[in-house]
């Protein structure tokens, strides 16, 4: 049985290449997700690129230690990675663009001790947050469900 489509040599030859129709499945979604996450740093910003609601993305986090794990170390080479923009901002300073009647009359070099300086404590609040572990509410629950007078 003969189809009604003729294929071109160069749209078969595009269609050979490009290989079999790859699912967006779950796997494959965390992958791509940490790769963005990589990239901007962001995890809203990650998810949205990603096409993943950022609940799933967080209930991913929860559930799955190794993807955790893999998230942890991917935000601590980014904070690494700023926190040295950061230290060179503070010893080198910025060079900004001097404007004069719309035209470009030189550089300056401006030092913002103070904005990196804040920016770093606030990693390291940040840090300090997240390194500190939950308390289990599920004792306090449990206590909360048994009658007054029932012995522990």
């Amino acid at each position: 049985m003969e189809t009604d489509v003729a294929w071109s040599a160069s749209e078969f030859l595009v269609r050979v290449l490009r290989g079999p129709v790859k699912r967006r499945t779950p796997p494959r979604l965390r992958v791509f997700f940490l790769r963005q996450l990589r990239q901007c740093g962001e995890v809203s910003l990650a998810a949205k690129r990603t096409g993943v609601p950022l609940s799933t993305v967080y209930r991913w986090r929860e559930r799955d230690a190794r993807f955790r794990d893999r998230w942890n170390s991917t935000l601590m080479q980014r904070r690494q990675i700023v926190e040295d923009r950061l230290m060179a901002i503070v010893r080198e300073g910025e060079l900004h663009t001097v404007y004069y009647k719309g035209l470009e009359v030189g550089m300056r070099r401006a030092l913002t001790h103070r904005v990196a300086i804040r920016t770093l404590d606030y990693f390291d609040r940040r840090a300090s947050a997240e390194n500190r572990h939950p308390v289990s509410h599920s004792a306090a629950a449990e206590s909360a469900k048994k009658p007054e007078g029932s012995a522990a």
